[in-house]
């Protein structure tokens, strides 16, 4: 499986991937919870984005990349038949001087062409990019692997998970 840690607002990322998006006719997906805890997926578009973060204080913000427009909002992007054309993200909320982590991941062990491209545009988009640096402290080979926006760096708390006390703080 592909990873990619990016240190970055999810709006602030969608605004940056969204040309990729669109040339790779990729739709985007958001996880959330009804009043009865049934989760639900909706699509979105960078518009609505703040107000969907604004008011999310769930345990994990997820949302996909699809290549795949699918008609059934409760979808599950885990089933074989649809997660070779998926990319699961998690994170990019941010509160007052706080910003987390986002973590991309291609679902699939065997992904379809057209959303491994999607990845791997975003990750070359973010190499190229001089707002953008790379690797983090830490003792494993992963942090090495993180992007962050530099603008970032010495403004704002990184952690990896917001709601999560316990969860390890991001040094570069």
């Amino acid at each position: 499986m592909s990873y990619l840690n990016i240190i970055i607002p999810l709006s602030d990322f969608i605004s940056y991937s969204e040309e990729i998006l669109e040339q790779n006719e990729a739709y985007l997906y958001i996880e959330k919870k009804d009043t009865n805890k049934m989760i639900i997926k909706q699509l979105f578009s960078k518009n609505d984005i703040q107000s969907i973060i604004k008011c999310y204080h769930d345990k994990n913000l997820n949302f996909f990349i699809s290549t795949v427009k699918t008609k059934n909002l409760n979808q599950d992007f885990y089933d074989d038949d649809i997660c070779q054309f998926v990319i699961e993200g998690q994170g990019g909320r941010t509160i007052e001087n706080t910003v987390e982590r986002i973590s991309l991941r291609l679902i699939s062990k065997t992904p379809d062409k057209s959303i491994k491209k999607v990845f791997d545009s975003i990750k070359n988009k973010l190499k190229k990019d001089d707002a953008f640096g790379m690797g983090v402290k830490g003792n494993s080979s992963i942090h090495k692997n993180y992007f962050y926006q530099k603008k970032l760096v010495g403004n704002k708390i990184l952690s990896t998970d917001i709601y999560n006390e316990k969860a390890s703080l991001i040094e570069i």
